[in-house]
């Protein structure tokens, strides 16, 4: 049986160790800063996300014409109406401006090719900007026009545009495949450098025997914990559907805390304790990740989309953090900074799992690929 032991730490050996081929070099804090070029992908459908908001905005102004009063709604509190004003002219402007300059800002951030965390910081913050700032214009401007009088404004539906809006920021990060490039080539580097060091310590140390033959008719399954503080999120989550349900039913509750409290009992607390333990199996083919306590799917992949399987730690940060994680180009199931398999598929994207026995499980998908070809 594997265990973490036989997955080191960097630090401990790395210390010494220095790139040839001057891909990178170190900061004055000891961070690697990579010189490698990324390749910005989708670049037109890209530059058009970024430059669209303008347009979203110019557009509704001309479409509501003389129905927008000379003074906008802009901001609403606890209650239905408005709190917050401003004059229509300076509103327009200023939203003009400040998606124009989100605009440029994450334009200019494509040439950073060479600082790839520095472009998608930048690239962030000006779709960001620019998004969020047609989002609160079109959720301000119409309703007051459908209204007449901004002081009747109610936001309404409405909300949701701004909510819309912030969400297809997040697009041109996605799209543009820095982050996987990235992502990718840091952990390429780091297996490269764990090879050295396990090569050094194997050189200094006995041999040991080699591991039994796998054969690709096995089947492997195992389960791994969460931390605590997971599953008390979950029972968090439980007691605060209950909590929102009771209060719902009392004097002055509404019917948002009633759904509110069924979301959260129903779909929240379901989702957070069905991954604080996880079950990982190999059989039929398929890798699959499931929730190991209700049972439901996180993950399955069929080893003819496999390109190769590795057992490595996994480190929560590389994969996105922890939990179930969706980034671009992979997503994860990590727990704890644990071993676990790194999967590369062969449309470019990678998975990764934290599970005990990693070193078993990725040499059963190996031999089941081999086969395969």
């Amino acid at each position: 049986m594997a265990s973490q032991g036989a997955f080191p730490r960097l630090e401990d050996d790395l210390s010494g160790d220095r790139p040839e081929n001057g891909a990178e070099r170190r900061s004055r804090k000891g961070q690697i800063i990579s010189s490698e070029r990324v390749e910005i992908r989708s670049r037109t459908p890209l530059i058009i996300l970024l430059f669209l908001p303008i347009a979203v905005i110019a557009l509704t102004r001309t479409l509501l014409g003389a129905s927008l009063p000379s003074i906008t709604a802009t901001h609403w509190s606890d209650s239905a109406r408005p709190d917050g004003f401003a004059d229509s002219a300076v509103f327009f402007t200023a939203s003009m401006t400040f998606a124009i300059l989100g605009g440029l800002v994450a334009w200019a951030s494509l040439y950073l090719t060479r600082k790839p965390l520095v472009l998608l910081g930048l690239l962030f913050v000006g779709s960001l900007m620019a998004w969020t700032t047609a989002g609160v214009y079109v959720s301000s401007s119409v309703p007051t026009a459908l209204a007449g009088d901004p002081t009747q404004a109610v936001a309404g539906p409405w909300i949701f545009a701004s909510i819309a809006a912030t969400l297809v920021s997040l697009v041109p990060v996605w799209i543009c495949g820095v982050f996987q490039q990235y992502q990718l080539n840091r952990q390429n580097k780091r297996r490269d450098r764990l090879a050295k060091v396990q090569a050094k310590r194997q050189a200094a140390t006995v041999k040991a025997p080699p591991a039994a033959e796998i054969a690709p008719g096995d089947e492997f399954s195992e389960t791994m914990n969460a931390p605590g503080w997971l599953w008390l999120l979950g029972l968090f989550m439980a007691g605060m559907g209950i909590f929102m349900i009771f209060m719902s039913t009392t004097e002055g509750g509404d019917i948002v805390s009633f759904i509110m409290g069924i979301a959260f009992i129903v779909l929240l607390t379901p989702l957070v304790l069905g991954l604080a333990r996880i079950r990982v199996t190999v059989a039929g083919g398929r890798l699959r990740v499931s929730s190991a306590l209700l049972g439901f799917p996180l993950r399955t992949i069929e080893v003819k989309d496999m390109e190769s399987v590795l057992a490595e730690e996994i480190q929560p940060m590389e994969w996105g953090g922890w939990g179930w994680r969706f980034f671009p180009g992979g997503s994860a199931v990590v727990l704890r900074r644990h071993e676990g398999l790194a999967v590369e598929l062969k449309d470019k994207r990678r998975f990764a799992v934290t599970i005990p026995c990693s070193e078993q499980a990725a040499a059963q998908l190996n031999a089941l690929i081999a086969q395969g070809r």
